[in-house]
Order: structure tokens, then C-alpha cells, then sequence
């Protein structure tokens, strides 16, 4: 069925800034980032990086770029855990980072900041749900709100954490019940297997970007710990419960590999 060109979707996801969908274009309120995210996108596509929407406009508050077609996971169906997809996800990350290391910092307005050495651009939440898929490849990345210069290794832990997903199998007890919303699928030993996989994918044999597995631990539990208080201190302003179980799952987790990077002795 063609596309009501005329017709407009909210799009779900999106908590920060619903965006509207009207034909093959996506509008949103623009925030003060949002020309810097422009010429992001722009940079990016110019470098052959082809699967992250076009910029359009930036006009009267409003920005708009262009449409991805496809799926974009929240309910993680089993197909998101296979191995091709950790590895295609892997190169796609890695590909990002190579082209955004030589886009112009001067004058850049970011939305977010890491406190990390500036290597590369990081999207800084490229997970399952900012990601598309066509019948089950990968075929976009959406949501640059939260880019900022950092280090390549602090953007590929939460995606690690996300994909992999570097998260217990069992529930670590850290609420009533000891139920935490989200749990890997996957037995320890596998888990670990899959932190491999991911980190050999990256790296494509390239030795100045080859990651050990300490090493990702150990920034994914810094970067779960920014996570789980960025989150306590959003769902105290907006006094929202679910957020404060999330704030908490994520601290637990960060206990959790932090304890997987170092284990404790005695």
C-alpha cells in the first residue's frame, strides 16, 4: 500500500523528543545540537556510511531527515541474539568510528558529554532499539541526540552490554523479588564467548583497535555506573518508578561486570 504522503505517525520510542512521521520524512522539535547532528550526518554519508538517515532541514524549531524503513527491536525477539548480528553490528559500530574520527570539532554543539579522551564521534547509545532491521539484517542507525566526541572503547561497552548482552543470566537481586527487568538469555560461559566475538568484529585484525576483554569489562561497568545515575537522577525530576527500577538495574549490573573484570579475592 503506497504511503499517505499527507498522513502523520508518532513514531514510538523516542522518550526525550517524539518524533513525527510524514511520508518518508521524520520532524521533530530541533534542540540546540541539532545543527551539529546535521553536519554529522552529513559527514558520515559522505564517507560511505549510507545507512543513517539524510538530513533535510533545520528550519523555525523544527528539523527534519529522512526515514529509515524497516524493524527496530524493543521486545527482542531470539533473531537479535544471533551471532551474525553481534558481528554485523560489531562492523557497523566499528565503521561509524572510522568515519566520524576526522569530522571538524570547531564550533560543534553537543547534547551530551562523556568525559572521555576525543577519538572518535560517539553515538553514545547505539543499542537494539536505535537500531533497523530489514528482514532481519541490519539496515540503519537512528537517534544522534546523545553524540559527543569520546573514546571508541566507552561507545562499544554499552553497545557490548546491549547486544552481547554483557548482563547476568540470573537475577542479582537487587529489588523486591530479586527480578530484574532485563537478563541475558545466555549462560556465563557463552556470554563471554560472545565479548570475543564482538571484540574480533571491531577490530577486522586491525591491532590499533583491538580490545581485550578486560578491557571492555572494565569501561562497561564505568559506563553502567554514568548510566544508572543518569537514569536515578531523570526518573527523580520526572518522579518516574520505572525509571528508579532501571536506575537500579543498572547499578547492579555495573556491580555485576565489575566483579566479572576483577573478581574479588577471599
Amino acid at each position: 500500500m503506497p504511503i499517505n504522503e499527507n498522513a502523520e505517525t508518532v513514531l514510538s520510542g523516542g522518550a526525550m523528543n517524539a518524533p513525527v512521521r510524514s511520508g518518508n520524512q521524520v520532524r521533530r522539535a530541533a534542540r540546540e545540537s541539532s545543527a551539529t547532528v546535521h553536519r554529522l550526518l552529513r559527514h558520515a554519508r559522505d564517507r560511505g556510511i549510507d545507512w543513517v538517515p539524510e538530513p533535510i532541514s533545520l528550519d523555525a524549531g523544527w528539523e527534519v531527515v529522512s526515514f529509515i524503513e524497516g524493524e527496530v527491536p524493543h521486545e527482542m525477539p531470539d533473531w537479535v541474539w544471533s551471532p551474525e548480528t553481534l558481528r554485523e553490528v560489531a562492523r557497523r559500530i566499528r565503521r561509524w568510528h572510522d568515519a566520524t574520527a576526522d569530522f571538524p570539532r570547531e564550533g560543534a554543539v553537543w547534547g551530551f558529554s562523556n568525559g572521555e579522551t576525543d577519538e572518535v564521534i560517539c553515538h553514545n547509545d547505539f543499542a537494539p532499539y536505535n537500531c533497523v532491521f530489514r528482514d532481519r539484517s541490519f539496515a540503519g542507525l537512528i537517534d544522534f541526540d546523545l553524540c559527543c566526541p569520546g573514546t571508541r572503547l566507552w561507545d562499544l561497552a554499552y553497545t557490548a552490554y546491549r547486544f552481547i548482552p554483557i548482563m547476568p543470566h540470573e537475577p542479582v537481586g537487587y529489588g523486591p523479588g530479586g527480578e530484574e527487568p532485563e537478563r541475558s538469555p545466555f549462560e556465563l560461559d557463552e556470554t563471554l564467548r560472545r565479548v570475543d566475538d564482538f571484540l574480533a568484529a571491531y577490530s577486522g585484525g586491525d591491532a590499533a583497535v583491538s580490545y581485550s576483554r578486560a578491557e571492555l569489562l572494565a569501561k562497561t561497568a564505568v559506563r553502567l555506573d554514568v548510566v544508572a545515575k543518569w537514569t536515578a537522577d531523570f526518573a527523580e525530576r520526572a518522579g518516574n518508578e520505572r525509571l528508579r527500577a532501571n536506575a537500579c538495574m543498572y547499578s547492579a549490573h555495573a556491580g555485576w561486570v565489575r566483579d566479572l573484570a576483577m573478581p574479588r579475592r577471599g
